[in-house]
């Protein structure tokens, strides 16, 4: 089965817009999408490869979902912002790799 019609079966064809692409790479994001995702003018996307799509997405969304992690390990760890910090300051601190 062609890479094509593997991605037409798991994306909703009416979802589907195109856009042209213009001089130095540019594009159009449709409206409904921005709106959609909160994208204002000025606004600073995150864009990377993933395969042979081009995915982006809002850096403040990344910037939450990484805080939001941040929070629940030092929840899990029992862990306070000022203790955090304060470990840092002293250096008293192991580093885990997996």
């Amino acid at each position: 089965m062609s890479e094509k019609k593997l991605v037409r079966r798991r994306v909703n064809p009416s979802i589907i817009k195109k856009v042209r692409v213009w001089s130095k790479g540019q594009f159009t994001i449709p409206a409904d999408m921005r709106e959609s995702l909160g994208i204002k003018e000025d606004m600073i996307l995150e864009v990377f490869q993933a395969g042979r799509a081009i995915v982006a997405t809002p850096e403040k969304m990344l910037l939450k979902e990484l805080a939001s992690s941040v929070r629940e390990e030092m929840e899990k760890s029992e862990i306070d912002l000022k203790g955090l910090l304060d470990g840092l300051r002293e250096g008293s601190h192991e580093y885990e790799t997996d």
